[in-house]
């Protein structure tokens, strides 16, 4: 008997600072973005995802599911054997950040550095790739740092882009025509100030 597949949420957002933990390494980052892009999958489908091998991504694999970021769900005859499909607890996970709590304070460091490691990675992978996009309206491929003097009603726009991405993000779903990117934001505040 097959298990009921549940609809993917559109947010997660984890209160568990053991849980926050397991997303403070760039390859369950990556593990969980490529399940949250493909939305059920094998570890193969994985592995081709990420270009990394099925036997390293198991024990990533066991904590995203030990702690209920992804999901066991049917398994499927794949070839003479039977293979385990997973899915995200939904398309966006999230964290709440709190900065009176030295521990939360550390983890979002700690998933910080994750995130800019795994889209460094990124970034290396789709740049020499020969059909990367670098200019026009079609572009794929594109990483920079930008310094910015904001004032409140400039602050609150970049917010309302940044959402805007992430509701693209959460909308999309995989087809035939679609092109797949990575996207990573990150805004910080910087203490310097303007002699």
């Amino acid at each position: 008997m097959s298990k009921k597949k549940k609809p993917i949420k559109d947010m997660h957002v984890i209160y568990k600072p053991e849980e926050m933990w397991v997303l403070a390494s760039p390859i369950r980052v990556e593990v969980l973005n490529a399940v949250c892009a493909l939305e059920e999958c094998s570890v193969a489908e994985i592995a081709a995802f990420t270009g990394r091998s099925r036997t390293s991504l198991y024990p990533h694999i066991e904590q995203l599911v030990e702690s209920g970021l992804m999901i066991e769900g049917e398994s499927r005859l794949a070839g003479k054997r039977y293979e385990q499909l997973y899915h995200p607890i939904a398309r966006t996970v999230g964290t709440r950040h709190d900065s009176s709590d030295p521990d939360n304070v550390a983890y979002h460091q700690a998933y910080g550095n994750a995130v800019g490691r795994l889209m460094a990675r990124l970034h290396e992978r789709a740049t020499a790739n020969p059909d990367a996009v670098v200019r026009g309206p079609q572009r794929d491929t594109n990483a920079c740092l930008q310094v910015a003097w904001v004032d409140e009603d400039s602050l609150a726009e970049l917010n309302e882009l940044v959402d805007r991405i992430w509701e693209i993000c959460r909308d999309s779903r995989p087809s035939e025509d679609g092109k797949l990117v990575n996207i990573g934001i990150m805004l910080a505040p910087d203490s310097r100030k303007k002699d």
